[in-house]
């Protein structure tokens, strides 16, 4: 892997021919930010990252480092991916064509996204440390451990972390 998610996702990016306006327009992010992150000037939240991904035509597990190859995961805890706000664990098995992506999400104090979005698919999220604020389709709430959100990813959403300690949470979600 590149040394940087952003230098990953300039790679990805180039290979498909991708221009920066192009990647822009698809993923809703503005050209400024994506050159920055391109380049490792500017951080990504998860949000972001789906975003990106998602425009690319890529899973979001591509941009993390894979785990060991075992049909059977036994260190599900291992840290894939830390950024500064927020750690990605790919907890997806060894198949070739998931039909739905598990993960592990720490997002650290202070990680926010500010504008709702919608994407393809279906996302679960059950909070197992902190307090979780969700907004969908305009209205907010706060999930706390053991509360859980099963929602259709078309319907406008975003989730983050306000507070000022980190939130656990397993996502599930589809392609």
């Amino acid at each position: 892997m590149t040394d940087s998610i952003g230098g990953e996702f300039r790679r990805i990016r180039k290979e498909k021919k991708m221009t920066l306006k192009e990647l822009s327009e698809r993923s809703g992010l503005s050209m400024s930010f994506l050159s920055q992150v391109e380049r490792g000037i500017s951080t990504v939240t998860f949000t972001s990252v789906r975003k990106i991904a998602e425009a690319l035509g890529v899973s979001v597990n591509f941009f993390f480092e894979p785990e060991e190859e075992s049909p059977i995961k036994r260190k599900s805890l291992k840290k894939s991916a830390d950024q500064p706000n927020f750690t990605y664990t790919s907890l997806t098995g060894n198949l070739d064509q998931p039909q739905f992506t598990p993960a592990r999400i720490e997002l650290k104090a202070g990680e926010s996204q500010t504008a709702p979005y919608s994407h393809r698919g279906q996302e679960f999220v059950y909070v197992l440390e902190g307090e979780l604020k969700v907004m969908l389709e305009g209205h907010e709430e706060t999930l706390y451990p053991h509360e859980s959100l099963h929602i259709d990813s078309s319907k406008e959403h975003t989730w983050y972390n306000e507070t000022d300690k980190p939130v656990i949470l397993l996502v599930v979600s589809t392609n």
